[in-house]
């Protein structure tokens, strides 16, 4: 401690939907330990979630380079960057061998972790205190906040958000105000997923919100990432209706002010709809070949549409999770879609 103050590191390098489901655990923290200095580890690609995060007082960021020698060179300096920081208490919440060697790098007297299996890649090596999850299947959310418990901090409410700037609001308020009729619902549908075990497929996307615009009641938008805009236009062309395509946003502020807004959000396990439900939005969420008792949101009002074996398997082949999801017709999610958006 400095001055009596204790210094408290989290490390999640990434990804962005794993990173928003550890900033209840940081409310948690901060709401315990309110004068702590509290700073997180992070990666650049998932920075954007936490920066200037009211609850956090420093962002370190990882700058991942391609290339073997460089990146070794790049993780050294950062390990440095960790160990200069004198950490009291350092809680890796990631549980990879990376993360374990930043936990093991700060020197901190302690160093919290999970057991296996979910601590992986042996980074339970170089954590002092293991957390055991009390079941089997938890919520990553829960999770989070089991390890939390170690440090007697605790958050029922669920309640963080990411920070958005004004200036970031403003413009999303402006698109919103040009591009809709704002006597009605938006709801936001995100149909492009990296994994195709959790790919609804397009023409379902493109059924529901044609269900939507014919409801009267609401406005629809298609929004994609990086590399994805090509999906979200066949969504468009599939659909009768011709739903409206988001822009190309410049940030995930950008996005998760955008999702603020909504009345309702409808996709796969990705990042985006972890954000929708972390900023309060309604969220319909469609599983697939990833387990919904790990991965559905927790804020409510939400559901997760699923239509698999449960419990969920230990593995699940591409062939069964597309039937999975191909099982839960456009019909099927709307009708969830009026039930969250309307409750």
């Amino acid at each position: 401690m400095i001055n009596g103050i204790p210094r408290i590191l989290i490390i999640r390098l990434s990804a962005i939907g794993d990173v928003v489901r550890v900033l209840p655990a940081l409310q948690a923290l901060r709401d315990r330990y309110p004068n702590a200095q509290i700073d997180w580890a992070i990666e650049r690609k998932s920075a954007e979630v936490i920066l200037d995060h009211p609850a956090l007082d420093q962002c370190l960021v990882f700058e991942r380079s391609a290339g073997w020698l460089k990146g070794s060179g790049e993780f050294r300096a950062f390990c440095k960057r960790i160990r200069d920081g004198r950490y009291d208490v350092v809680l890796d919440f990631h549980g990879i061998m990376k993360s374990g060697l930043i936990t093991r790098a700060s020197k901190a007297p302690k160093r919290y972790g999970f057991r296996r299996p979910r601590a992986q890649e042996f980074s339970y090596f170089f954590t002092n205190q293991r957390v055991a999850l009390p079941f089997d299947r938890m919520n990553r959310i829960e999770e989070n906040l089991e390890l939390c418990k170690v440090l007697d901090a605790i958050n029922p409410r669920l309640d963080a958000v990411i920070y958005i700037p004004d200036e970031v609001q403003d413009e999303v308020d402006e698109y919103l105000a040009q591009t809709f009729d704002s006597g009605k619902r938006l709801v936001v549908l995100h149909a492009p997923i990296d994994r195709p075990e959790k790919q609804w497929p397009l023409e379902s996307y493109a059924a529901l919100a044609d269900l939507l615009l014919a409801d009267g009641r609401f406005e629809v938008v298609l929004t994609w990432g990086p590399g994805q805009r090509h999906l979200a236009e066949q969504v468009q062309e599939l659909s009768r209706r011709k739903p409206v395509i988001a822009p190309g946003l410049p940030s995930l502020k950008h996005y998760a002010g955008l999702v603020y807004h909504a009345a309702l959000y409808v996709g796969g396990d990705t990042g985006p709809m972890h954000i929708a439900s972390i900023m309060g939005t309604p969220v319909v969420a469609i599983f697939g070949g990833t387990d919904p008792a790990r991965h559905a949101p927790l804020r409510r009002p939400s559901e997760a549409l699923y239509a698999g074996p449960d419990p969920f398997p230990k593995s699940m082949d591409l062939a069964t999770a597309q039937k999975c999801l191909e099982a839960i017709t456009p019909d099927i999610a709307y009708d969830a879609s009026i039930r969250v958006s309307c409750s």
